[in-house]
Formats: structure tokens, C-alpha cells, sequence
């Protein structure tokens, strides 16, 4: 099942990719305009972008299944449509064809994988999702050019295209046959209005900046442009009336009120249209400008692909760690590497070789997918469970726009640098804008790190992270804090521990009142404090019976678990005759010691701690103890009755 969803996933994400190595002879076979070409790019995520949510809505309102065999089948005829294209203007009608089937297909696939997977299998199989997403990006550059410099059949680009249909054919025998029966949803509105204003509203924005330039920028272009203005806000008015009359709008104006949402919003089209326009240009320079060929173009995108794999996995387990600021750090490194492949293309000017952009399109590729792996994730962390999945979506489609958006402007800026080329050097005048034209896109990342500072800070997210995060075998960082005193690093253990105090006080509160539910919560939620336990090991080796760095500020905390415990005694819920405060310290035995206690754990039942077999079997055996307090407050409470 997994197999045949992230299939459709593969294809959605490797025509996104594909075509930027086939520019060149796109326009040369079909003597297309550049602006045409750059049409061939953006109608389809275009297309995408102003239908994924309806797709989203389809596939809730007439069966997820249905919707993605139909998707596959839209978007392989219209693959084959573009790889019989006679004309331009043909090709562009197709992968805005594309496009629609890619929305109805590519909103199942979360949807689908929500549904069938559970727990840690949920999470591999997003971790697998993930992975092919990235895998798709270097496929896109790596079998367009191989297919282009194979020219089978003397077909030149169209086999690009048309290698889709039977991946498509195979992919819907394996749909029909593998995937489960539709579960539909009667309740889900769409709103065929938002979808009517929107996609002209963006038309009369891209459209013109695709094709003024070599069109002279004509009268009714520019009234098309200041004519979007007016659309949009149209577009903006209208989502908020048909919310208001109880529609589900395509664009939920009432996302916007949370005000990370409304930040991360413009962090994403600021993104993607960095990375988009980035990857435009490079293929226009390199096989125009340079003259490499298809597969030498693929070749030298592979370095950043590879990047942008790696990082992409590997953010997650950054997020603890950095909170937003993971994107921070990705589109700074993503920036300082565009700027470094600028500074490599100007001083080496028509003499490039492929191999010499690799190290820094390495790094662009490494901040890129630290900038796009938890984009979606921490931009919808502040949004309650009913409105994330619409909240999702509104970045994913923001994702498509700013793609568009990028692909019109820095193509305009960097065509515009380019100028009339000359007969003598026209690979130095393509070298020369590249150069001039990236700095753009890398500062269009600098100002997406700027407004992440904007962004509310993520759940746990400490301002400080040195301390609460060293590694385990960071002992002397320790050491050095608690045989001072605390009087070295001082400054972050008072961050750190008003952190700590913040979650732990919040946890409290919510915990259940139930003894075995509220010990098996605490241990689950404690997983999350393991760098804090590691600490109270140090802390008690170092310290012993003395006192503690910040004793006073700690014990008020630790004084509001006991009352806690009281209130449970006091609602008959615990046995009233035992000492809350020793009943506090059990509790917080219980909960901590497998985990400060992990060899133990694992030679006593051979489990660790994070196993998830041992973390079941020890919650069920929380829930028992609490049970038996329980019990016995409800004999005490039975006695005390007349």
C-alpha cells in the first residue's frame, strides 16, 4: 500500500524537476519564446497549487481511493499529451492538465497514509515519504538528462513526458488491486468560487511577468498586472464572506488571527520562490549560457540534491534541539551557499567546469532541506488538531504559488541582465547575470531567517540550548557548571530551568486524575526530559546531600507536585493516611528510574527504556500500581462511612 501511494508521490515530485534540464530543447524543437518555456514550468504548479485543497475536499467527499486512481489517470494522459505536443502553447495547456491530476492525487497520499499507519509505523512511513521526495529531486535532474542525452527514438525531450504513462498505468493496477475501500465524508464543502477567483487572479500576476519582457511589455499586460491587485483582493473578500455564511473556504482567513501562521505563510513563498528561481537559472546557464549538455546539466544539480536529501532526513531530530531556528540555520547555509556559487561562477566566467559549483551547491542543497523539511510542521505547531489539516494545506499550496512567483521574477531579472547577446561571448553575458542574479534568491532566504525570529517560540524550545542539550558524553561541561557552584554557565542553567519549570507545571495540570493514568502520563511525557535527567544524575553524583545550584527557585515547583498530590487525596483518589510529599517522591521514582536507570532496565528485562515494548509494559504496570493507591483510598474512604 505504502509502495503504490508514494509512487504517485514520486511522479508528482520528479515532473516538478524534470522539465529544468529539458528547457533548452523544449524551446529549440518547438521554437518557444522563453517566457513560453518558463510557462511550461510554472502551469503546472500553478494548476497544482489553486486545486490541492479542493483535491484534498474531493477526496474526503468521494473516497480518497477514487481520487487518487483518478488523479493518476488525469495526470498520465496529460503526460502523454505533453510528449505529443505540437506546439507550445499545446505543452502549456498539458501540464496544466498535469497539474489538475497532480492535485487530485497528491492530497491522498498523506491522507491515506494518516489512515492506514499508527504510531511508530506513522512515523516511518512519513520518514519514507519524506525520503522520496528527495529521491524524486535527484531522479528529476539526473533521468532527465540521461533521457534527453539517450534520445530514444530520436524523440529529443518528449520521452520525459511520456515515461510517465506507464508508470501511471502501473501505478493505478496497483491502486485498484492494493488499496482499501473508500471511507467517504458527506459533510465537506467546496468552495468552487475560490477556486474561480483565484486562478485568474494569479494568471493576471505570473502571466505577464513571464511574458512581458520579450513581449515589450505591451498595454494590456501591465493592465493585467495592476488588474491582479484588485483580483486578489477580491479573492481575499470572498473567502472571508464564505466563511462567515458557514463554507469551508479555500483559504481560511481565521489561520491568519494565529500569528505563526500568519509569519510562516510568507517565510514559504519566500522559500520556494528562492529555490524555484535558483533552479531556473541554473539550468538556463549552464546549457545555454555554457553549452552542457542534458546529462552534464543533471550531473551538476546532483551535488545540492544530494545536500537537500541529507538535511532533509536528518531535521527532525534537529527541531528538539533548535526549535524554529532549525530554519534559521537553513536558510542562512542555503544563502551563503547561492552567494558562494555566485562568487564561483563570476570568477570563473565561460571557463566553468560542472565540478567546480559542486562544493557550494552542496551547501545551498544542505540549507535548503533544513529550510523546507520542518517548514510545514513548525509553521502549523500553534494551530489547534481541527484546523492543522486545513492550515497544511494552505502551505503546501503557498509552496506552489511561491514556486510560480520565483520562476517569474528571477527569470525576469535574470534575462533582463542578460540582455541582447552577442555573437562573440554570449556564454560570458549568461555567466555575468547568473552571477548578478543569484544574490537575489540568496537574499530572498535572508529575509525568510529574519521573519523566523518573528515566529512564536515551538513547544520546549529553549532560548539557550548549550546546556539543556549537550550530548551525554558532554560530562565536563557538567562537571565544570556544578563544582563551581553553578557560577560558570550560570546565566543558561536559569534559562534551562525556567524552561524546565514551564513544562513541567504545565504537564501537572494536564495530567489525568486517575493515579495509574496520571503515572503512565507523566512517563510518557518525560521522554522529552531526558538531557534534564541526565543533569539530576551529574547533580546528585557532584552535590550529594548539599545544596543545589538555584534550590530556592526549584523547590517552589517541586512543592506544587505535593499539592497536587493532596488535592488527588483530598478528591479520594489516593489513600489520605500517606505522606504526599514521600508519595510525590515515589511517583517521580517510578516514572524516572527506567530511564536515569537504562543498563539497569535492560539487564533486568532485557528492554530499554525506549523500546516500545518495555514502554507499554510499563505503563500497564503504572496503571496497575495506581490502581492498587486507588483501591486502597477507596477501602479508607468505605471504612469512614456511617
Amino acid at each position: 500500500m505504502l509502495a503504490v501511494v508514494l509512487m504517485g508521490t514520486f511522479m508528482a515530485i520528479l515532473d516538478v524537476a524534470i522539465v529544468n534540464v529539458a528547457i533548452p530543447s523544449i524551446r529549440a524543437d518547438l521554437h518557444a519564446s522563453f517566457g513560453e518555456v518558463e510557462l511550461v514550468v510554472t502551469a503546472y504548479t500553478l494548476t497544482y497549487a489553486c486545486l490541492l485543497v479542493s483535491g484534498g475536499r474531493l477526496g474526503d467527499l468521494y473516497g480518497r481511493k477514487l481520487l487518487f486512481v483518478t488523479g493518476l489517470a488525469v495526470f498520465g494522459a496529460a503526460s502523454a499529451l505533453c510528449g505529443l505536443a505540437p506546439s507550445s502553447w499545446t505543452l502549456i495547456a498539458a501540464r496544466a492538465a498535469q497539474g489538475v491530476g497532480g492535485a487530485l492525487m497528491y492530497p491522498q497520499v498523506l491522507a491515506i497514509i494518516q489512515v492506514t499507519f499508527a504510531g511508530e509505523e506513522r512515523g516511518k512511513a512519513l520518514a519514507i515519504f519524506g525520503s522520496v521526495i528527495g529521491v524524486a529531486a535527484i531522479a528529476g535532474q539526473i533521468l532527465g538528462g540521461a533521457l534527453l542525452a539517450l534520445d530514444l527514438w530520436h524523440l529529443e525531450w518528449r520521452p520525459i513526458f511520456l515515461i510517465n504513462v506507464p508508470l501511471a498505468v502501473g501505478t493505478i493496477l496497483g491502486a485498484v488491486f492494493i488499496l482499501p475501500r473508500d471511507q467517504r465524508q458527506a459533510n465537506v464543502g467546496l468552495d468552487i468560487g475560490g477556486v474561480a477567483l483565484a486562478v485568474p487572479a494569479l494568471l493576471l500576476l505570473i502571466v505577464p511577468l513571464l511574458e512581458g519582457r520579450e513581449a515589450g511589455w505591451p498595454t494590456w499586460m501591465i493592465a493585467c498586472l495592476v488588474g491582479s491587485v484588485p483580483a486578489l483582493a477580491l479573492f481575499v473578500w470572498y473567502e472571508r464572506w464564505f466563511g462567515k455564511r458557514g463554507g469551508t473556504p479555500l483559504v481560511p482567513t481565521d489561520l491568519f488571527t494565529s500569528r505563526r501562521f500568519a509569519v510562516g505563510v510568507p517565510i514559504a513563498a519566500l522559500f520556494m520562490a528562492s529555490t524555484a528561481g535558483f533552479l531556473l537559472v541554473l539550468a538556463i546557464y549552464l546549457q545555454v549560457g555554457l553549452g552542457f549538455s542534458p546529462i552534464g546539466s543533471g550531473l551538476t544539480y546532483t551535488p545540492s540534491a544530494v545536500g537537500f536529501l541529507i538535511t532533509s532526513l536528518a531535521a527532525p531530530r534537529y527541531v528538539p534541539l533548535l526549535g524554529r531556528h532549525v530554519l534559521t540555520l537553513g536558510y542562512v547555509v542555503g544563502a551563503f551557499g547561492l552567494l558562494g556559487t555566485a562568487a564561483t561562477a563570476f570568477a570563473a566566467g565561460t571557463h566553468l567546469q560542472g565540478f567546480e559549483l559542486a562544493p557550494c551547491l552542496f551547501i545551498a542543497g544542505l540549507g535548503q532541506g533544513l529550510g523546507m523539511s520542518p517548514l510545514v510542521g513548525t509553521v502549523i505547531a500553534g494551530l489547534g488538531p481541527r484546523e492543522a489539516g486545513a492550515g497544511a494545506g494552505v502551505v503546501t499550496t503557498t509552496l506552489q504559488v511561491g514556486n510560480a512567483l520565483g520562476v517569474a521574477l528571477i527569470s525576469l531579472l535574470f534575462f533582463a541582465q542578460v540582455g541582447n547577446v552577442g555573437a562573440g561571448e554570449p556564454g560570458a553575458a549568461y555567466a555575468n547575470a547568473f552571477a548578478k542574479v543569484l544574490p537575489a534568491s540568496a537574499a530572498l532566504l535572508l529575509i525568510a531567517a529574519v521573519l523566523v525570529r518573528r515566529l512564536p517560540s515551538t513547544p520546549y524550545e529553549v532560548s539557550n540550548a548549550l546546556l539543556e542539550r549537550l550530548p551525554g558524553w558532554s560530562g565536563l561541561a557538567y562537571s565544570m557548571f556544578l563544582m563551581t557552584g553553578g557560577r560558570v554557565g550560570e546565566g543558561l542553567f536559569h534559562d534551562v530551568l525556567a524552561r524546565v519549570t514551564e513544562r513541567r507545571t504545565l504537564r501537572t495540570q494536564r495530567a489525568p486524575a486517575p493515579p495509574g493514568e496520571f503515572l503512565a502520563f507523566h512517563f510518557h511525557a518525560a521522554e522529552a526530559d531526558m538531557a534534564w535527567l541526565r543533569y539530576l544524575m551529574r547533580e546528585a553524583l557532584v552535590c550529594g546531600n548539599g545544596d543545589v545550584p538555584h534550590e530556592a527557585e526549584r523547590v517552589p515547583v517541586i512543592q506544587a507536585q505535593v499539592d497536587e498530590v493532596r488535592r488527588r487525596q483530598a478528591d479520594g483518589l489516593l489513600p489520605a493516611h500517606m505522606d504526599p510529599a514521600l508519595l510525590r517522591l515515589v511517583g517521580f521514582a517510578l516514572v524516572s528510574y527506567p530511564r536515569m536507570m537504562a543498563p539497569i532496565t535492560r539487564m533486568t528485562t532485557g528492554m530499554t527504556p525506549d523500546d516500545p515494548r518495555f514502554v507499554a509494559a510499563w505503563e500497564n504496570m503504572l496503571r496497575e500500581v495506581g490502581s492498587l493507591f486507588q483501591d486502597q483510598a477507596a477501602r479508607e474512604r468505605a471504612r469512614r462511612l456511617p
